[in-house]
């Protein structure tokens, strides 16, 4: 800019027309030509002065007309170019940072971290997201005299042993979603590390050998594809649309564990395809699938049906179909993906209602099953509250077994199972439970939960099937506190829980830590840290 300045000055001087300093000396020369005119041209050196006079004058419109087209030609037209050239410089600097800022706002990042690491193509088509979770627990159980008071002859349900305790790793995933040739086109793929309590094989039913920790096993793996605004299809592993309290992520629960109640009475995870409708207040989940994965008395199968990760000839169900419906009175979608309400969120009501329904005869390999099919109905009610930095949630259970082809699991080790007919029988289980946050990184909780069940014909199973089931009611309150490091990611999570009835033999939870007891007052002490990333 400074030499543009400069040749500007200059040829301003340059071009500036010349001062009029002939203009006395015309108007002489004017003067003696009128007088020379007058006298007809008598005067001596008269008419030679003239001719000089005119050819001055000649000289000098030249010279003006030069500058004049040279003031046109180059100088103004210099100025425009310059003063052009430095607008156009402006201009395209000014683009160039709209150009960068749009690019920011319409694709972002290729790669980076958005509550996990990811990913993406720069129009968004392909995106890949890893996330993995860790939880390192202490878990504390006491029975009072150490009496399981059950005599089946399975090593990991019968406990005589009044004090346990020891370090374990409930939920240690890998997982891999996000969405490819589209955002409507969604995928997720997750699994998980077991422990060798969880390492089973062999035909069913299936032998615990205890020499299988690490194994990884699959947890989810779908793709899900949105038809419209409202509605979207979902094809592979997930879980069923039923119970909240399972479908909110290991990371995003209240306490250490899920209630006992929600891991008994709930359907868990199957295969198949789910239609699900959504609008800004109301949600509708349909999913055909391989049943529900039953666990409602434990080892004592009713429904005989475990399909995760199954294979397509494991044909335990002849028909599945649950269902959920949600009504969202208050609040965003988003804030029921965890069971906790942080400080300035929202109020936010839910209320949820949900059924399974199927039929069909329990996988015995190549063993012929003569006996019923087994007849499995669940139904579930819950609403949640939350209140910005409190919450409550409750819920309640129902399910009904018509159980013609009930077995026990594990208890003839890799010969076929020993089928019996069960009867009907009815089970059913309320949570309650509630949290307030006593500073911005601290909350307290507390969780009561009662379960109750019906089985007439339980003695028509193989010996010791009975003393599972001996009429008393789950009764368990939980009180702990969780301490928020940094979210949900960083998370440190203690409670204690005490079980003020025995707790039968159908409601044992190892992985909760509730065994198996004769005696009331089983205490349960967990610590947890948590890190999601």
């Amino acid at each position: 800019m400074p030499q543009a300045t400069h040749r500007t000055c200059t040829t301003q001087r340059l071009f500036r027309a010349p001062r009029p300093l002939l203009t006395p000396l015309m108007l002489a020369a004017l003067g003696l030509a009128g007088v020379a005119r007058a006298d007809d041209g008598k005067v001596p050196g008269v008419p030679e002065l003239l001719e000089r006079i005119e050819k001055l004058e000649a000289s000098n419109r030249a010279l003006a007309g030069e500058v004049q087209t040279l003031r046109e030609s180059e100088g103004d037209g210099w100025l425009n170019e310059a003063r052009a050239a430095e607008i156009r410089g402006i201009v395209s600097d000014v683009l160039a940072d709209s150009d960068v800022r749009n690019s920011l706002q319409s694709t972002p990042m290729t790669a980076g971290w958005n509550d996990g690491f990811f990913l993406q193509s720069n129009d968004g088509r392909f995106r890949l997201q890893a996330q993995g979770l860790i939880q390192s627990r202490y878990i504390f159980s006491t029975i009072q005299n150490g009496e399981s008071g059950v005599t089946v002859p399975s090593s990991y349900v019968a406990d005589n042993v009044e004090n346990r305790s020891g370090f374990d790793l409930p939920n240690t995933q890998l997982e891999l979603d996000g969405n490819a040739f589209g955002p409507q086109f969604q995928y997720k793929v997750r699994g998980a590390f077991s422990s060798n309590s969880e390492a089973n094989i062999g035909q069913y039913p299936i032998s615990n050998l205890g020499s299988g920790s690490g194994e990884f096993q699959l947890i989810d793996a779908y793709v899900r594809a949105e038809l419209s605004d409202d509605v979207a299809v979902r094809v592979g592993q997930f879980k069923l649309p039923f119970a909240r309290e399972q479908l909110v992520d290991a990371k995003y629960q209240l306490g250490v564990a899920r209630s006992t109640i929600v891991e008994h009475l709930g359907v868990g995870i199957s295969q198949g395809v789910e239609l699900a409708w959504i609008s800004s207040d109301t949600r509708f989940m349909v999913a055909y699938s391989n049943g529900g994965d039953d666990n409602v008395y434990g080892i004592l199968k009713g429904a005989g049906t475990e399909p995760v990760n199954s294979a397509w000839d494991n044909d335990s169900v002849d028909w599945a179909v649950t269902t959920r419906f949600e009504w969202k009175l208050a609040g965003q979608w988003r804030q029921f993906n965890s069971m906790t309400s942080p400080p300035g969120d929202e109020y936010a009501l839910l209320i949820g209602l949900a059924g399974n329904f199927q039929e069909g005869d329990p996988n015995a390999g190549n063993t012929e099953v003569t006996t019923e099919p087994n007849t499995w109905l669940a139904g579930t009610a819950d609403v949640s509250f939350m209140y910005g930095g409190a919450t409550i949630f409750g819920s309640v259970t129902y399910s009904y077994m018509d159980s013609g082809s009930a077995y026990l699991e594990g208890s003839n080790g890799f010969n076929p199972a020993e089928f019996f007919d069960m009867g009907v029988s009815h089970s059913w289980g309320a949570v309650l439970q509630a949290s307030y946050y006593f500073d911005p990184k601290w909350e307290m909780f507390g969780r009561f939960e009662y379960g109750t069940a019906d089985i007439p014909d339980i003695d028509n199973g193989p010996t010791g099937t009975s003393s599972l089931w001996n009429s008393n009611a789950l009764q368990i309150a939980t009180v702990g506190v969780n301490w928020y490091i940094d979210g949900e990611d960083l998370k440190w999570s203690s409670d204690f829980g005490i079980a003020f009835d025995a707790v039968d033999g159908i409601w044992y939870n190892g992985e909760n830590g509730w065994r198996a007891a004769a005696e009331e007052s089983e205490i349960v002490f967990r610590t947890m840290l948590q890190m999601a990333f």
